[in-house]
């Protein structure tokens, strides 16, 4: 395994992936929808918040540590929920599981995952989050939460923000399938990428594990059939309110872009509030999430706790966006390059590089201590975002 050095940042990753993946397995997490535009923007917004330093203080030891639905973790990010991640690294969400563990983060497993649910319960225990995209199945629904809740996972993640599949250009051209379409394109692409190759062999042909327990066909394709007959449909107001009635835990909605959303589901019962425009993978004329967040965060108050992700890659990131008010911020592509490029130690190192970079910037800025940061901190972002 190449030395963890060489990779100062989550760029260097991100570099590298591109170098050691088959273009159809980097393109996958590189992507976004439509042209790509929704994508880039979640970039710009973030990097037209400006932070002002105030430097004459008291310098209160440092402290990252976030209370969130009853539970400490050690740092002010976790790991958002991917699917189909073990087609960058065989059984990835394991390695997210045991990083998540190890740091004390929380970890979301998606729907759409590539190890069975249990296994992931049995590494990241409470520190494990469920993502679920409501299947049409009620009873595979109900089913879902069941062993969620065995598993010993923590609360649950309702996403939304799916009600049809994202249109992806990349993905389309590669010809991106469960099971994989064999083409001379894509056997040329793998060969050239042995590493990623032989490992994949090895492990064999990544499916969706936890949702292959309910098809009828437990061909490959059947359950790739089958996954897109059930998940990737609207959710109506009826079942999450069905959802707030069957999990007895905390529970999360997923995908929330408008202060009216946030408000509705508060009102149904739903504790907390992830602000996510899916990292630019489903509606490309989309605002990003920082843009919408204040006002989210001033309409939910102290009556749920707001959480963000898309477009979050460095610590710098992540202390604007706790700046603006979220709680908590999730990234995704940040720990899949990470696991792309060094396996089962690549999210531990990047759980690592994202506490120096958040600890480098909190003392930057002299606000050592999380609990202390807010609004005051920040320029006028909207405005340099509409210069740019």
């Amino acid at each position: 395994m190449a030395s963890t050095d060489l990779y100062p940042s989550v760029q260097f990753l991100h570099d590298a992936a591109k170098r050691r993946l088959p273009k159809f397995s980097y393109d996958y997490v590189d992507g976004g929808t439509g042209l790509e535009v929704g994508m880039k923007r979640n970039r710009a917004a973030l990097d037209a918040i400006t932070l002002t330093p105030r430097y004459v203080t008291d310098w209160e030891p440092l402290n990252i540590e976030v209370e969130l639905f009853g539970k400490k973790f050690s740092r002010p990010f976790g790991i958002a929920p991917m699917g189909l991640a073990g087609l960058q690294w065989p059984r990835a969400e394991l390695a997210f599981a045991r990083a998540g563990k190890t740091a004390n983060i929380p970890t979301c497993l998606s729907t759409s995952c590539t190890v069975n649910i249990e296994e992931f319960g049995e590494i990241a225990g409470d520190n494990g989050w469920f993502q679920l995209y409501p299947p049409v199945d009620q009873e595979m629904n109900d089913d879902l939460l069941k062993r969620a809740a065995n598993s010993g996972l923590g609360p649950l993640v309702v996403t939304v923000d799916v009600p049809d599949r994202g249109w992806r250009p990349r993905d389309m051209y590669n010809g991106l399938s469960l099971p994989p379409r064999i083409t001379i394109a894509s056997l040329y692409q793998a060969a050239i990428r042995p590493r990623w190759s032989w490992a994949t062999m090895l492990a064999g042909i990544p499916h969706f594990k936890t949702l292959g327990k309910y098809s009828p066909d437990k061909s490959f394709r059947g359950m790739a059939d089958f996954s897109r007959e059930q998940l990737g449909k609207p959710i109506s107001v009826e079942r999450l309110k069905r959802i707030r009635e069957k999990w007895q835990g905390d529970l999360i909605i997923k995908g929330v872009m408008h202060a009216s959303d946030a408000e509705d589901a508060i009102k149904i019962g739903y504790d907390g509030i992830w602000v996510s425009n899916h990292g630019g993978r489903q509606l490309d004329a989309c605002l990003s999430p920082v843009e919408v967040l204040p006002e989210i965060v001033s309409t939910v108050t102290d009556k749920g706790i707001v959480m963000v992700d898309s477009g979050f890659s460095t610590g710098v990131d992540i202390v604007r966006g706790l700046a603006l008010g979220a709680k908590f911020v999730f990234c995704g592509r940040a720990f899949m390059w990470g696991v792309s490029v060094l396996g089962n130690q690549g999210p531990c190192h990047v759980a690592d590089l994202l506490t120096n970079e958040v600890k480098t910037t909190l003392t930057q800025i002299g606000c050592p201590n999380l609990s202390n940061l807010n609004s005051s901190w920040i320029g006028n972002h909207k405005k340099s975002l509409s210069s740019s």
